[in-house]
């Protein structure tokens, strides 16, 4: 599979959960992310070219702020070396202003920047 990454994604060590804004059920957990988008590791069904409303709730509070809420585009899902779960890449298609800022700012606080 081609890479079409602009910037190096960084490990999360951190239990970083995104829950689907329209539904309200856990996704899974961030494994690894930049300001463009991420990877999740999840047992739901993930198709990809679908876009996702969902919410990250951050590690620590920012801002006033323990999540933070996002616009993402599924582009692959290949199964987990644990056949239970996948592994699902994300683009972010919209992150609001104040949201994009908390983003960067949680990246920075855990050496998280590509």
């Amino acid at each position: 599979m081609e890479d079409y990454r602009n910037r190096p994604r960084k490990n999360t060590p951190h239990l970083v959960r995104v829950i689907d804004d329209d539904t309200g059920k856990t996704m899974g957990r961030v494994v690894d992310i930049t300001a463009d988008g991420m990877m999740l590791v999840t047992k739901e069904l993930i198709e990809p070219g679908k876009t996702y409303n969902f919410r990250i709730v951050l590690p620590i509070m920012v801002h006033h702020r323990s999540d933070i809420n996002i616009q993402a585009k599924a582009v692959y899902s290949n199964p987990d070396e644990n056949s239970e779960f996948s592994k699902c890449g994300f683009k972010f298609i919209e992150l609001p202003g104040e949201d994009g800022f908390i983003l960067e700012d949680v990246m920075h606080k855990f050496s998280l920047v590509g």
